[in-house]
């Protein structure tokens, strides 16, 4: 019970907190992490007090439970509804475990026409190294953003990739423009060369990204650094360098999930009430081309109506550039089943309790009508 009510306790935290950083950093914040910093009071004077977060509570749930079962619990049928009960909420509990640890998120924007064979991650970044010497084929290197750190040393083919410097969240503007906020342009080579840029606290809203912006060296195996790059996924393009004769092209970019199919957007319909301009419907008529499986077909996404394939979930999300570029979600979660399975385990211990309820009831005024 007391675990219980702490839960009541972060639960309702996490729910005021949402205003101010939004869902995802809540979530993150308090829900899947071991101690969660509840912040109290006014301005300078605001201090931190631990709170027990999700992960902990729900790890000390489960051996509460456990250990119930072990020590005063007896396998009897009248006690198979608590059984139920038990066993689906520690169901439940493993299935928030099992989605943090094994499910993402990420999206798909599609141009009418357009076909791709990988979805991005709408907040995570990655620096990438495109080597296109060999004919017919890139080789990519891809350092995800959680390695992007002020120190950081890559040691790759003939050169080593430091990052002299990361920002999480920044604001890039030409370096014309730049105010005396923004700091003085440092980079040396690329198109990095025309910006200035500041840092900037993190986005919480769920519908904006941070423009992730990284100062880079490029230090060869024989010889000096030639130069300091400005990467950023609010640079469009790739930056390109040389090591001896093999020219390379490297960026900032929003974190890419390959698939082994391929998905074409045939068309994007946005349908209105009749006379009005309130949305009706989205949907967007997809191509999938599966050379593994030799499958060729089309088939439609729409509201409320996903297309699940090959283990992935795609569902209709948002729509941007005058109703011709379609917003597809993707989510990975292998586990999706296990929140049902619970809740129906629970309503079936529930309902069996429930019944042994009744029965005694009934056979006790039963019995007091025959005497």
């Amino acid at each position: 019970m007391v675990l219980l009510g702490l839960g009541m306790v972060l639960i309702f935290v996490a729910t005021i907190a949402q205003v101010e950083i939004g869902i995802r950093e809540s979530q993150l914040r308090y829900f899947r992490s071991w101690i969660a910093w509840l912040e109290v009071g006014p301005g300078t004077l605001r201090v931190s007090l631990p709170l027990p977060g999700g992960l902990l509570l729900a790890s000390a749930l489960l051996v509460n439970l456990l250990a119930a079962h072990l020590t005063r619990f007896k396998l009897q049928w009248k006690k198979v509804g608590i059984f139920l009960i038990h066993a689906g909420v520690l169901i439940l509990l493993l299935g928030e475990l099992f989605t943090a640890l094994l499910g993402w998120e990420a999206q798909i924007r599609l141009d009418e026409g357009e076909t791709l064979n990988y979805s991005t991650h709408p907040w995570e970044v990655e620096l990438v190294i495109i080597d296109s010497s060999a004919p017919g084929e890139n080789s990519v290197t891809a350092i995800p953003q959680s390695r992007l750190r002020a120190g950081a040393v890559f040691p790759l083919d003939g050169f080593k990739v430091r990052i002299e410097r990361f920002l999480p969240n920044s604001e890039i503007v030409p370096a014309a423009t730049a105010g005396p906020e923004f700091e003085a342009p440092s980079a040396t080579e690329g198109s990095g060369v025309a910006f200035a840029v500041r840092e900037v606290p993190e986005e919480t809203a769920p519908d904006r990204r941070n423009l992730c912006s990284a100062f880079v060296k490029i230090i060869p195996e024989h010889g000096s650094a030639p130069g300091r790059w400005l990467l950023s996924n609010a640079i469009s393009g790739m930056q390109e360098f040389k090591i001896g004769d093999a020219l390379l092209t490297m960026a900032i970019r929003q974190r890419r999930f390959y698939h082994p199919f391929s998905i074409t957007l045939l068309d994007f319909s946005h349908d209105r009430y009749l006379g009005t301009e309130i949305p009706k419907n989205f949907s967007s008529r997809i191509r999938i081309v599966n050379a593994d499986r030799g499958e060729d077909r089309e088939t439609l996404i729409y509201m409320n109506h996903p297309l699940r394939y090959g283990g992935l979930t795609f569902y209709q999300s948002g729509f941007d550039n005058d109703d011709t570029t379609s917003i597809i979600q993707v989510v990975r979660n292998p586990v999706w089943t296990l929140p049902y399975i619970a809740c129906a385990m629970v309503a079936l211990g529930l309902l069996w309790v429930f019944s042994q309820h009744i029965v005694k009831a009934i056979g006790r005024r039963r019995a007091e009508h025959a005497s």
